[in-house]
């Protein structure tokens, strides 16, 4: 039945990051081919973000609450709502209104799914490695089948071809069955309803005394972040470049490549250096790209540098998430991951706005270096901290 159920998840999965990914290029250039200014871009990149960074925390509670086919129907039929507005009437304001229904939207099957997986009583590294694969095939589809749909045949037809994406994705959550509830009895009973009762009274900010669960909230939080920021503003510093909006589809979906990819040797690096230090030098490495990336017009170098930002910010997520989950009350996992995406959409709202001013008078080049210098200071200061052992003297 877990097999049954992980499949569902990954199916819906694979559905909604293709149209997520798909849909921040093609907004892009459509805002871009629309006469929308680079301030105004930032706008609608940021109204992805507003909302879910203070509704992400609730949202986490009714995962913790509600069983993941209620969820995932709220969250497919938003997402559904969102592309069928693109079909209507996109003007500047619809776009901001579409971003923002997107965004919540993909908090509601994001959060949703990610706690699921968790409980399925699966390794939970394997699992969230599985789970994270499917995304990385998402979005190395999405840029791929939304920017050619775009250029060829109209921003309309890439929001109706989303429509019909999204409307599986929503059919398959109806075959999900409710999760089944452990049960215990007599003094086991009253001892798990005791443990219980004293995590649901410790505040969020007491489990964050763990050290590892709060620098792999922040880093999990940064790396999509990152991510989605990239997906939003290569495509306008690509433009800029000459290069063509099926050329940056393909540039993207390179980058979705090799999150992809390194993951397949992501047990082998854990192994060998430890989670933290992998996830601390992923976002080093992340951080390099971003700043040097502007700098880098040869076709054959922005494919080597999108495909080496795609490997470290592919070890971020899944490596995160699990650790997430693994510090995680289990009754609280999904308040938790809300924490995180909390903090993911709060940078992601903060940075097009700090920066997108800047960048209509030095460039998209801003964010990058901006971006870069962000990962480069939150690598240090998340890195694993030795700790000495005092020998035992008698």
């Amino acid at each position: 039945m877990n097999a049954w159920v992980f499949s569902i998840i990954l199916w819906m999965n694979l559905l909604q990051t293709t149209i997520v990914f798909g849909t921040k290029p093609v907004i892009t250039l459509y805002a871009i081919s629309s006469g929308v200014s680079t301030l105004q871009i930032s706008v609608i990149v940021a109204a992805y973000a507003l909302v879910p960074a203070f509704t992400a925390v609730q949202i986490g509670k009714w995962t913790d609450k509600y069983d993941l086919k209620r969820i995932s129907i709220i969250g497919n039929g938003l997402i559904l709502l969102s592309v069928w507005l693109g079909t209507v009437y996109a003007s500047f304001w619809m776009l901001v209104l579409q971003q923002t229904i997107l965004g919540v939207a993909n908090t509601f099957c994001m959060l949703s799914q990610q706690k699921r997986v968790g409980n399925l009583g699966m390794d939970v590294d394997r699992a969230i490695a599985n789970y994270s694969l499917v995304s990385s095939l998402g979005a190395m589809l999405g840029p791929i089948i939304g920017t050619t749909l775009y250029e060829h045949f109209g921003y309309q037809a890439f929001c109706y071809a989303n429509a019909a994406l999204i409307s599986f994705a929503m059919l398959s959550g109806f075959f999900l069955r409710e999760e089944e509830r452990k049960k215990t009895d007599g003094g086991e009973q009253a001892e798990a309803t005791t443990a219980l009762q004293d995590r649901e009274r410790e505040s969020i900010w007491g489990l964050l005394r763990n050290r590892d669960l709060r620098n792999a909230i922040l880093i999990s939080g940064l790396v999509l972040s990152n991510r989605e920021l990239f997906s939003a503003y290569f495509p306008l510093l690509a433009e800029k470049l000459g290069i063509s909006p099926t050329m940056i589809g393909f540039l993207l979906a390179f980058n979705g490549l090799m999150m992809l990819i390194v993951r397949f040797c992501q047990n082998a690096l854990v192994r060998t250096f430890g989670r933290m230090y992998v996830l601390t030098y992923s976002l080093y490495i992340s951080g390099i790209i971003y700043l040097v990336t502007p700098s880098s017009s040869w076709i054959v170098l922005l494919f080597v540098l999108v495909g080496v930002l795609g490997g470290g910010l592919g070890l971020g997520q899944p490596l995160s998430i699990s650790s997430v989950l693994e510090n995680s009350p289990p009754q609280r996992a999904g308040e938790v991951l809300g924490i995180r995406v909390t903090i993911n959409r709060l940078s992601q709202f903060a940075i097009p706005l700090v920066f997108g001013g800047v960048g209509g008078m030095a460039g998209v080049s801003a964010v990058f270096w901006a971006s870069g210098l962000v990962l480069a200071c939150f690598g240090y200061l998340t890195r694993p901290v030795k700790i000495d052992v005092q020998p035992n003297r008698e």
